[in-house]
């Protein structure tokens, strides 16, 4: 299915929802960043009652995000969840994230990076790191947190006999970025040109932001296939939500046609939150079925024609090469984590 029609979305939506995949987890440690609400909350909540022995709700607020983790605790009546902090739109953050949860704990089992935003502003607004925002928390910095842990994740892997899961969550809506003409193409760098548009449709950069997870994942994928397949890397499409993801959105920002869905079709945060726990525990894993995968109502589906295609190729590259040059200017580790874990660089 390469292109998704609006009909199959509405039957996507409308349909049976399957139950949530249930593994047991005892010992195992799971990192969900963006958990103080919506779909990382509830997912964080399924996998602390799977018996693991840590759940660490990564949040941008710590007030937020311990109230998120007293709530989970009442909820589950389990003490498993824990809080740390992260801010996305904060390299340094980032950083100060990994230094601490390696000294913190031994081992990563499933990694999910969920936090995202959809402004609905189109004016460009800047992170203190020059990227435009919608560009730094959805797609460098995520892709940012991949690359960084990936060498606890193989440690896990090497010293636990297991295989670990990092899944980054993305968004049906990529199949609605149209293909980029060649003038894109012709830019020196492709994630710079796009983020440093003054001005730009905010559902339209959102899209692509989807469409840049989708590619980050193929390529990543594609790049440890051959030297660590003990680490499994894919992408999920939770569905239109109820979840805050627009919450600094005014109604007046707001496409009628989107609030409509919203309050007609959307399924709950739960709901949505079981494909990220499909993406972390389902499948074979000795076969890799989930590698690279993206993974849409709990089954393995074929990402949008632009993906597949040869531009789509050339733009995934790109894409790839320019988040690994953007993490090195972060931090310059990255290269050592570059040359162990992946080929192709």
């Amino acid at each position: 299915m390469g292109n998704l029609s609006f009909p199959r979305f509405l039957w996507d939506q409308l349909s049976y929802h399957a139950p949530v995949v249930r593994k047991d987890l005892k010992g195992q440690t799971v990192v969900v960043v963006g958990a103080n609400v919506g779909l990382g909350y509830e997912a964080a909540k399924h996998f602390a009652t799977m018996g693991a022995e840590r759940v660490i709700m990564a949040c941008r607020s710590k007030e937020r995000g311990a109230a998120a983790v007293e709530r989970a605790q009442q909820e589950t009546g389990l003490k498993n969840t824990e809080l740390m902090l992260v801010d996305l739109a904060d390299f340094s953050s980032i950083k100060n994230f990994v230094n601490e949860l390696q000294a913190r704990v031994d081992r990563l089992d499933y990694l999910v990076l969920n936090a995202g935003v959809a402004y609905m502003r189109s004016k460009r607004v800047a992170t203190n790191d020059g990227w435009e925002e919608m560009m730094q928390v959805n797609v460098i910095s995520p892709s940012f947190l991949a690359l960084l842990l990936l060498p606890l994740m193989v440690r896990t892997s090497r010293e636990r006999h297991t295989i670990p899961r990092t899944v980054i969550v993305t968004s049906s809506m990529h199949y609605y970025v149209p293909p980029y003409g060649d003038d894109i193409f012709l830019q020196p760098e492709l994630l710079k040109a796009i983020s440093d548009l003054p001005e730009y449709d905010p559902m339209a950069r959102y899209c692509e932001s989807k469409l840049f997870n989708v590619f980050f994942t193929r390529a990543l994928a594609e790049r440890l296939r051959s030297t660590h397949p003990t680490v499994i890397v894919n992408s999920v499409n939770p569905g239109l939500a109820t979840t805050t993801l627009t919450r600094d959105a005014k109604p007046s920002e707001m496409p009628i046609s989107l609030r409509i869905m919203h309050a007609t079709i959307a399924v709950t945060a739960e709901v949505g939150s079981r494909e990220l726990v499909y993406a972390a525990l389902a499948g074979s894993e000795r076969a890799g079925s989930l590698q690279g995968a993206y993974v849409d109502r709990c089954e393995v589906r074929e990402p949008s024609d632009f993906v597949v295609s040869e531009k789509g190729r050339i733009a995934q590259d790109r894409t790839f090469r320019e988040i690994v040059a953007a993490a090195r200017e972060i931090e310059p580790k990255i290269d050592e984590i570059l040359k162990e874990y992946l080929l192709d660089i």
